[in-house]
């Protein structure tokens, strides 16, 4: 390969933004969902119990990104297993009946009676929602930071697309708030679809034929990578800054040059996450 021809090489990067970039993942469900499924759904648990239930599924497992609802039904199927409550049953029916149902709408519980489990599932989002309004904006990973700000030095070819989970008005805010408005090309927020469809919009759009690297911190943006055979660069729970440092020193590089199927990454504990029975999951963070 001749001097200077990995840099000058066009590549394609899609990073997540929640959980990768921005610390907030975890602090949305420490700080929101969490105290709130303890506070709502122990009944006769040990909140401790709840609590620990909670951050493991929701941070630890691979429903990690995934919708709150959907981490809610896990964990009361798994506190009901353990400690079973027919109040917890009845509402666990409901929420089975509700996440089948393409067209949700959950303030459609708000027209069940007082007590119902519709109304608790209700409860239990706006408590939820009601914690995380008092949030701020959260901080960014000063990994992500530099890597980001300095990917022109290491790839002046590379183009950076962002994927959020949060509206795109918030989500542009976010990285403008935190000084990184410029340091990528575009950004898409939720209303414009999931991740796989995002990369496959970007491949439709001029980028099939370019190296593509997706960086990520949850099985959807794993899945969305494996879905368009693009290369796929984990940042573990945990571990963010080190998994930063870990891509700009050693992974990227070898991206560049195309070699990076050759780099001794040590992506054990996602893919664990990933792949590992989530009961699995729950009996060793017990």
């Amino acid at each position: 390969m001749a001097p200077g021809e990995p840099l000058s090489k066009k590549v394609l990067i899609v990073v997540e933004s929640e959980g990768a970039v921005f610390d907030s993942l975890a602090r949305k469900h420490e700080d929101g969902y969490l105290p709130a499924f303890a506070g709502c759904f122990s009944w006769g648990s040990n909140p401790s119990t709840c609590a620990n239930l909670w951050r493991a599924l929701a941070l630890g497992s691979k429903l990690r990104g995934q919708d709150p609802l959907l981490i809610l039904l896990s964990a009361l199927r798994l506190l009901n297993r353990n400690s079973p409550s027919i109040r917890r049953a009845a509402v666990i029916r409901v929420l089975d009946v509700y996440l089948a149902n393409p067209a949700r709408d959950p303030l459609g519980f708000a027209t069940s009676p007082s007590g119902s489990p519709e109304r608790l599932i209700l409860d239990w989002i706006s408590m939820s929602n009601s914690l995380l309004d008092a949030e701020g904006y959260p901080p960014e990973f000063g990994s992500a930071r530099d890597f980001l700000q300095n990917i022109k030095t290491l790839a002046p070819r590379a183009e950076i697309l962002v994927h959020s989970s949060l509206p795109e008005a918030v989500a542009l805010n976010q990285w403008e708030m935190a000084g990184l408005g410029g340091s990528f090309l575009r950004i898409a927020g939720a209303e414009r679809g999931d991740f796989a469809g995002y990369l496959r919009t970007a491949l439709k759009n001029g980028y099939d034929t370019d190296p593509i690297l997706v960086i990520g911190t949850t099985g959807t943006a794993w899945q969305a990578a494996q879905s368009v055979g693009a290369r796929f660069f984990p940042i573990v729970p945990g571990a963010e800054e080190q998994s930063w440092q870990n891509l700009s020193e050693i992974f990227f590089p070898a991206f560049m040059r195309g070699e990076s199927a050759f780099i001794d990454r040590d992506s054990r504990s996602f893919m664990r996450m990933m792949l590992e029975d989530i009961e699995s999951t729950i009996a060793a963070d017990s």
